[in-house]
């Protein structure tokens, strides 16, 4: 599109108009200046360059210039051009949060409730000239409508139309997915043609005729031309009207696109920040450690021991990782990566990062922090050793009473193994599966003191055999867990409809049993932060005013599985009939 907005203004310099402009001298220099943006912005695009600020300032930039052209100067292709311009500035801005969707609805109901007025207004003038027998209230009138038909009309017809357009291109509503919204389109559009094509025309003539006979005191009498702009023009006004009630109403449910489109997976989240992959090294067989720092003039947030982040890769693919290193170095990150032949690709992908690559990352949040508590067990699985290394750092420095077990395939495939017997003597228990017997967790347990802090990370079978031990063999401490894939917590099978109530914005919504709590959400609130959709993350904590959840999620801890106030709306549903959000 951006190309073709290019190649359209630099073929209007030197296409002739057969209407004349208003500023002859500021056309082509619009059109130059249109054609550049216009290309310039191709070129970011396509090599996905340039900051978003940068991006979007360029399309606003963009549209300024063609509403001057067109309205300004008068230039008709301009007109045209306005159907390139704003759709291009919606596409770059992407579905927007609710404080801008509001302001561009709202501009999308005044525009509307204008264009419905003064296509009102014209329809009453048109009864004065069609019933009048005074040739001068005739031309008055005729001269009159005319006048609103080339200044109003017109912008309120446009502002309705392409801002109707950038909120179906800005939010889940699209253009097609819903047959109100299509229908809404399709009358906008009509009118429009209808409106250039035929009744300014027949405007244009009835004016004309009318001042002919003013000028030479003849009768009144048009012919059908009266009747002809009435009915344009009423026509015009109950397709409007019929416009406006289906906003209101809302009727016909998704069209067989929509239908599709709600099918698929939707990915909405807050922008990732670019980092440079500054170090990368082997730690231990398969596993590399990578330290990722912000680009020049960029900062990391603070993190606590616990904390993770989303790492986007260059091919796209989001992963979620444990920072290991010293939350006092601000200004690095540092994760760990065990490569996966068998997985998804991220592991494989990260693994062929050179130094100096840049990727991105978000976050860093923290659904695992390190709880007080007087005494502390870590069992660790493979990998999962990475985030209890910032944990067991800070209690060393504080004197706390604390034990690792540490358990991996081999010796040489347990990162940071040696480094924590080294540091830690007396406290790490290594267990390598291939030198070392199962350590016996239940024993393990049963010797905590009272009030300890069990913390587990590791593959699904040690977290389910942590789970099911703990009632037992220590009842006397708390559980807390984090993991590597969803647990499949989330049964879908005895899912049940119900509604969900959006507080903030008013609206409420019926959640069927296929669709998730999510997906509703995003319809109305499509900024809302998103990144695993499998309930691992928690990107998507949403808090809950009135209801019970249905908690799925792998995020709460278990002693937090009662919580009413929260919920992970990706994979958690309501236990009863209706479920209240602050959204």
């Amino acid at each position: 599109m951006l190309c073709g907005y290019a190649i359209l203004a630099t073929v209007a310099m030197v296409v002739p108009l057969p209407i004349p402009v208003v500023l002859p001298t500021l056309r082509n220099p619009l059109w130059f200046g249109i054609a550049v943006v216009a290309a310039g912005l191709w070129v970011l695009v396509a090599r996905q360059a340039g900051r978003r600020a940068i991006v979007l300032l360029a399309g606003w930039v963009l549209v300024v210039l063609t509403v001057v052209q067109a309205f300004v100067v008068n230039d008709l292709l301009a007109l045209l051009g306005l159907w390139f311009a704003v759709p291009i500035l919606a596409l770059l801005a992407g579905q927007v949060r609710p404080k801008a969707r509001k302001a561009l609805v709202a501009t999308h109901v005044i525009a509307s409730a204008s264009w419905v007025g003064i296509t009102a207004t014209i329809v009453a003038m048109s009864v004065v000239a069609m019933t009048t027998r005074d040739a001068e209230v005739m031309l008055v009138t005729y001269r009159l409508m005319e006048s609103f038909d080339l200044t109003l009309l017109p912008w309120a017809n446009f502002a309705s139309t392409l801002s109707g357009i950038a909120v179906g291109i800005v939010t889940p509503w699209g253009l097609v997915r819903y047959y109100w919204v299509a229908i809404k389109l399709a009358i906008s559009v009509s009118i429009l043609v209808l409106a250039f094509g035929f009744l300014h025309n027949r405007l244009v003539a009835a004016a004309a005729d009318a001042d002919r006979l003013a000028t030479t005191g003849a009768a009144p009498d048009l012919g059908s031309l009266p009747e002809t702009v009435f009915g344009g023009f009423t026509f015009a006004l109950i397709n409007l009207v019929a416009a406006v009630l289906l906003s209101l109403y809302k009727p016909g449910g998704k069209t067989k696109r929509g239908k599709r489109t709600s099918a698929r997976p939707r990915r909405v989240a807050n922008a990732a920040v670019p980092v440079t992959v500054a170090d990368k090294r082997v730690i231990a067989d398969g596993t590399v450690a990578l330290a990722l720092r912000p680009i020049p003039g960029q900062s990391l947030p603070t993190w606590e021991p616990g904390a993770h982040i989303d790492v986007v890769l260059p091919s796209g693919r989001q992963r979620q990782y444990s920072l290991f290193g010293d939350p006092a170095e601000r200004d690095t990150y540092r994760i760990a990566v065990l490569k996966e032949p068998n997985g998804r690709g991220g592991s494989t992908e990260i693994h062929g990062l050179p130094v100096g690559a840049t990727i991105g990352i978000r976050g860093p949040r923290n659904n695992f922090p390190l709880a007080a508590a007087p005494a502390y067990l870590f069992v660790a699985g493979g990998i999962g050793i990475t985030p209890f290394l910032p944990m067991i750092h800070r209690l060393a420095s504080e004197g706390a009473d604390w034990r690792l077990v540490y358990r991996g395939r081999s010796l040489t495939g347990m990162a940071f193994a040696e480094m924590l017997v080294r540091r830690y003597p007396g406290r790490v228990t290594l267990a390598p599966s291939d030198t070392t017997p199962r350590p016996n967790l239940a024993q393990l347990l049963r010797s905590t003191p009272g009030g300890t802090a069990v913390y587990c990370c590791g593959p699904e079978t040690l977290m389910k055999t942590m789970e099911t031990l703990m009632p037992v063999a220590c009842p006397h401490g708390t559980l807390h867990t984090e993991r590597f894939a969803a647990s499949g917590r989330a049964d879908t099978s005895t899912d049940l409809p119900f509604e969900a109530e959006f507080r903030r914005s008013g609206e409420v919504v019926t959640v069927p049993a296929g669709q998730s709590l999510l997906a509703a959400i995003q319809d109305v609130d499509p900024s809302v932060d998103l990144s695993c959709e499998n309930g691992i993350c928690g990107s998507c904590a949403t808090r809950v005013l009135a209801g019970t959840p249905d908690h799925r999620d792998d995020v709460l801890q278990p002693h937090e599985r009662n919580r009413t106030d929260v919920i992970y709306p990706c994979v958690s549903r309501a236990l009863g009939q209706r479920i209240v959000l602050d959204i």
